[in-house]
């Protein structure tokens, strides 16, 4: 730690606390070169995630509106509000555990229809209708040709 005093970087911790319930340790420290006592606070760097909209803009990421967009697309479908904040709160400890602080709105969308496909096809198709902007009838018959080809291929692994 650099000495306010001197600019030395030469110092040693002559007492340590935690304060703040435990989230701060406050560090009594002195500078070897001068003598000087300084107080520093250590505490945890919270990570920060950004997500990067398709107009390029960018927001903090806001586990909240995932919660949202599963809500109003399983509206009326047998999904509990606990299974909800679980896809939110695995997307975003997936974020945080691989390291990824900036991520595409594509791609958390594309995270939720994953979990969404195999959760409640419905809500899937009424997610990834807005998320991936479908125009007419034909995108949503693609996607559920997709989903069906899909299933086939998976059953066809089991068997």
């Amino acid at each position: 730690m650099r000495c306010p005093k001197c600019g030395s970087l030469e110092d040693k911790v002559i007492d340590s606390r935690q304060s703040k319930e435990g989230r701060v340790i406050k560090r009594r420290r002195e500078c070897l070169k001068c003598g000087y006592r300084f107080t520093t606070y250590e505490r945890i760097e919270e990570e920060v995630i950004t997500v990067v909209k398709k107009n390029n803009t960018t927001q903090p990421f806001d586990k909240e509106k995932i919660i949202r967009g599963i809500r109003l697309a399983s509206t009326g479908r047998p999904i509990s509000d606990q299974q909800i904040r679980q896809i939110a709160d695995d997307i975003e400890r997936y974020l945080i555990d691989e390291g990824k602080l900036t991520v595409s709105s594509a791609e958390i969308g594309d995270m939720v229809k994953s979990k969404l496909k195999n959760l409640d096809p419905i809500s899937f198709i009424r997610f990834a209708s807005v998320c991936d902007n479908f125009q007419d009838i034909k995108d949503f018959e693609s996607a559920i040709k997709q989903m069906e080809k899909d299933k086939k291929n998976d059953q066809g692994e089991k068997d």
